[in-house]
């Protein structure tokens, strides 16, 4: 009788979770259960307070900025900035895409396999090829195939014979056709313009409403040219003999785990976009929902993640020198007078040679900059919001220059102490590369941590 009335119990409860079409508000059933992941490489940043701005007991600043207390909504962020390594592998698959769009265009019989062909199954237009056509990615391009159409499809990935000397191709592949094309939503405008209103000092007034339902019209086409600049090393430094930086930085093994520069900003974005498309496909194949993109982080969202949820800090380590009390700097700058190597690297170092800051974030000072997403502007602080505070502006390529700076953190390989500080706002052209820029992504966290899963781990070699 105990175990009949248990199974009664039982089935009355299950009975009255479900949905019996009796009218109740029960919530739309049969929908993917979300996961947390914790993305790989990367750390929670918590939510919180901060002071932006030069810390209190600066005395280089006789004018310091305006300070401005905001709030900030957890994130992930890189440990460290993306290296040669892992901006190569988004460099290989651009090179892989439009080496199979190439040889799914060439009606060759061994070429088929690469593409692969979708067609409608129903109605007039059944049997008809769908276009674009979608690329087979499991099959592994035969770059070194003797197939003479093979070899005929690639060649327009390949530098030409009039720009090889003793038969030897200096980079194979001709970079300047490594083209990501992808498409953004332009959010800021359609909510100026579908709503009838007009952001004016963070604040909206009333105008003439010009909502007519065409969102196609916000949807913005993006080819970038996404190789790094790897003659930076060369153009700007005059006198100094580094033709090996040019030639191996970015290119050979043994900086694979340095960061990448030579990237400008608009690199940059479509780096995030990729990022996320690679993460979101999995997902989706795996009957997971997508997850937030991954993108720059703002001005705000770097400082607050910089300072280690300290106070005041001139630095990622807290206390107002660069060096500790042996006398052993805890970043890679340039010190004293110009003592390159004292620090421990004369150009950029591999990525987490020094301690990483409370959050668990390596080389916020030092290294090399990094890039945010917000465009530079002085008097930003004063008008942006105190909630998740960002500045952008999309420029056009017609735009002024002025229109098309963008903020760059933490100072570099080549600063001196004052410009590595977690304060110090820099900025540089979008359209710009260096060999003293790198950047690191962050992703809007939905979870406390401790409800993730734990299975990704840390990219960090030690």
């Amino acid at each position: 009788m105990k175990r009949l009335a248990l199974y009664t119990c039982i089935l009355l409860c299950l009975a009255a979770c479900k949905n019996s079409g009796d009218g109740q508000l029960v919530g739309v059933t049969n929908k993917t259960k979300f996961v947390s992941f914790t993305p790989y490489g990367m750390v929670y940043i918590p939510s919180g307070n901060i002071v932006l701005g030069v810390g209190e007991n600066d005395p280089s600043v006789a004018f310091p900025p305006h300070n401005r207390s905001v709030s900030i909504t957890a994130f992930w962020m890189d440990e460290t900035e993306i290296t040669n390594n892992e901006y190569r592998q988004f460099v290989n698959w651009v090179r892989d895409s439009i080496a199979h769009t190439l040889l799914g265009d060439a009606a060759i019989q061994e070429a088929e396999k690469f593409g692969h062909y979708q067609k409608y199954k129903k109605g007039e237009r059944a049997g008809e090829e769908i276009e674009p056509k979608l690329i087979n990615w499991k099959e592994v391009i035969q770059w070194n195939s003797t197939n003479e159409e093979v070899q005929q499809a690639l060649s327009p990935l390949y530098t030409q014979i009039n720009t090889r000397y003793y038969h030897y191709r200096p980079l194979g592949i001709n970079v300047a056709k490594l083209n990501y094309e992808y498409w953004t939503f332009d959010y800021e405008a359609a909510a100026v313009k579908e709503t009838g209103r007009s952001p004016i000092g963070g604040m909206f007034s009333n105008r003439p409403s010009q909502v007519d339902g065409n969102l196609d019209r916000y949807i913005k086409r993006e080819v970038v040219n996404i190789y790094p600049d790897t003659l930076v090393w060369i153009y700007e430094f005059t006198y100094s003999d580094n033709e090996h930086m040019t030639r191996n930085y970015f290119s050979h093994p043994q900086y694979n785990h340095y960061p990448v520069v030579g990237v400008n900003w608009l690199q940059c974005q479509a780096f995030c976009h990729w990022r996320s498309h690679q993460r979101n496909v999995w997902l989706v194949g795996r009957g997971y929902p997508v997850e937030h993109d991954f993108r720059l982080p703002s001005e705000a969202q770097w400082e607050w993640a910089a300072r280690g949820g300290l106070q005041g800090n001139p630095y990622p380590w807290g206390g107002p020198y660069p060096a500790n009390q042996n006398g052993c700097f805890l970043a890679n700058f340039k010190p004293q007078r110009g003592n390159y190597m004292a620090d421990g690297a004369l150009y950029p170092a591999v990525v987490a040679s020094y301690n990483p800051n409370d959050f668990g974030l390596f080389d916020m000072s030092g290294n090399v900059s990094e890039w945010c997403i917000d465009t530079y502007n002085p008097s930003a602080k004063v008008f942006v919001s105190d909630i998740n505070p960002i500045y952008k502006y999309n420029a056009a390529p017609d735009d002024p220059a002025g229109r098309k700076m963008k903020v760059v953190r933490g100072g570099s390989w080549k600063d001196i102490s004052k410009y590595v500080t977690v304060y110090t706002t820099d900025y540089q052209y979008q359209d710009t590369c260096t060999s003293y820029i790198g950047f690191r992504c962050m992703q809007p966290a939905i979870v406390n941590p401790k409800e993730a899963n734990k299975s990704s781990g840390s990219k960090v070699y030690r």
